[in-house]
């Protein structure tokens, strides 16, 4: 009668049941209880690792509502690739006022007695960072700290604000029934540029809590003004051409292309953040409350049969919103990876394809009457190169050559065994992940799948790499805004034990 093996994983369990008619094996998972009918043996098998080019990543928010981060600065780190990370968005139609409350009165008691006459005094783009407060300064001023911030933030780095030439569709031109999507290395039309000051640069700085500017009243009396955001988070503002925004909104408030959102996209088509520079530093911006937004400040002088008899301030303000897509520009690496590591980079990095049971080995596995019990695959950190900023995850995954890559059955049956994640040494420093394929090599020993494909290596992204959404299970996509960066040993001899390696244990039955 043939022998066969039967794989079967169900967690916490641990059993093993002998059927003797058949001599057939089942698993349910952990490791096989010894006893004095099997042997439990280990077999270290080589892989083969290698570059895979990621030319660019999805990098718009039209099928998930919103990216997780929106990055935008130079991050250049010397061993992998140099990202000057940009925003794309649509502005929100807002033009109700948010005005200080006016309780003036006129002296004969009818309104319409009084005159109110609006001064347009800035126009500027703010940008609110992503921080955490920390303990109050001193003198009593919050202190924050930018989160996740990558690089060099005391270099500064040019920012350009352009007028987005580009409509930014969310239905594909050349077939509206599917929804379009933009690459990470999308062209966008810059239409006109709407810095202030057109050298504008800029440093991340926790202690930009607040922001001056001048106002001027009707009567041409000028002071000077501050405004901080709620919270008193830190935020950046950049400038905008005060004349050129009052031609292309202050002056067109109550004109036609102001009337609904879809009119005023197909007027003004949003802004372009272009961040430029050989070196940096690069942070997160999220969207939602905190959501860059452009801001006309201004103030009413009412007067009262030609007397002054109040001064009220306040702002109109655009948010980002619809479409908003992010744009990595990457250059090469000043010192790529050696001949026996590969480098995995987030973004529009790099990744690394991993092949497995080469040459005769899933033959010969499978021509043995044994019990897949573990099946683990191991890449060492090559430590020559930087790791101070590695990523906490990886993520392995099946290349099925038809578009998106497959999500290896471990990552969602056993979830809490696949791994991934960064490992460290005694001393607390990086060194290694591992990244549990049991299933998926059980399956493959024992016939029930033939399908042995290459298998990707990618840096893990947070919120779109999850393997099973509302209990289904879904392909992985190419979204990336994880900026981080590792190197990991490939399959080089050179490497002695810390080349890379998978690693499987097995049961086999004694002989009688």
């Amino acid at each position: 009668m043939t022998k066969k093996i039967v794989y079967l994983s169900v967690a916490v369990v641990s059993l093993l049941f002998v059927i003797s008619c058949e001599k057939d094996f089942r698993e349910i998972e952990g490791n096989v209880i010894s006893n004095n009918v099997f042997n439990t043996k280990q077999l270290t098998l080589e892989v083969i690792v290698k570059d895979s080019i990621v030319d660019a990543v999805r990098a718009d928010n039209i099928a998930i509502g919103s990216l997780g981060e929106y990055l935008l600065g130079v991050y250049n780190n010397s061993d992998y690739e140099r990202i000057e990370a940009s925003i794309i968005s649509q502005l929100g139609l807002s033009i109700n006022p948010q005005t200080e409350q006016n309780t003036t009165k006129a002296e004969s008691g009818k309104d319409e007695d009084l005159d109110s006459i609006y001064v347009f005094n800035e126009a500027v783009l703010e940008i609110p960072y992503t921080s955490t407060k920390l303990d109050n300064e001193a003198d009593g001023k919050p202190k924050f700290r930018l989160d996740s911030l990558l690089g060099n933030s005391s270099i500064p780095m040019a920012l350009k604000i352009y007028r987005n030439g580009t409509f930014l569709n969310t239905l594909d031109p050349g077939n509206p029934t599917q929804r379009f999507s933009y690459m990470s290395d999308h062209e966008y039309v810059e239409s006109e540029l709407l810095n202030d000051d057109p050298s504008f640069t800029y440093t991340p700085d926790p202690t930009d809590t607040l922001f001056v500017f001048e106002r001027e009243l009707s009567t041409g009396a000028k002071y000077n003004d501050t405004t901080k955001l709620a919270n008193s988070i830190p935020f950046l503002t950049v400038p905008l051409n005060k004349a050129r925004m009052k031609e292309l909104f202050w002056d067109k408030f109550g004109d036609a292309e102001f009337t609904t959102q879809n009119d005023f996209n197909n007027y003004f088509r949003g802004l372009i953040l272009k961040a430029e520079g050989t070196d940096g530093s690069m942070v997160p911006l999220s969207l939602g409350t905190n959501a860059p937004r452009v801001k006309f400040y201004y103030t009413i002088t009412t007067l009262d049969e030609g007397v002054v008899k109040d001064t009220i301030v306040g702002n109109y303000t655009f948010s980002f919103t619809g479409v908003t897509n992010s744009k990595y520009k990457m250059t090469a690496p000043q010192n790529p990876a050696p001949s026996n590591s590969v480098a995995i980079q987030g973004t529009a990095g790099s990744m690394a394809t991993v092949k497995i049971l080469n040459g005769t080995e899933l033959q010969d596995l499978r021509s043995q009457n044994i019990l897949i019990n573990d099946a683990s695959l191991v890449f060492n950190i090559d430590t020559s190169r930087d790791t101070t900023k590695v990523p906490l995850r990886l993520l392995l995954f099946k290349d099925t050559g038809n578009g998106d890559g497959e999500h290896i059955k471990d990552s969602y049956e056993l979830p809490q065994f696949f791994g991934g994640f960064l490992g460290d040494d005694d001393q607390g420093k990086p060194k290694d992940y591992n990244i549990r394929i049991t299933d998926h090599v059980a399956e493959l020993v024992s016939g029930e799948s033939d399908e042995n494909v290459p298998l990707v290596l990618k840096v893990y992204n947070q919120g779109t790499d999850v393997s099973v959404i509302n209990n289904l299970v879904i392909p992985v996509t190419n979204y990336n805004w994880n900026p981080r960066g590792v190197t990991l040993l490939n399959h080089s001899s050179t490497n002695g034990e810390l080349r890379a390696k998978l690693i499987i244990s097995y049961s086999e039955e004694k002989d009688n």
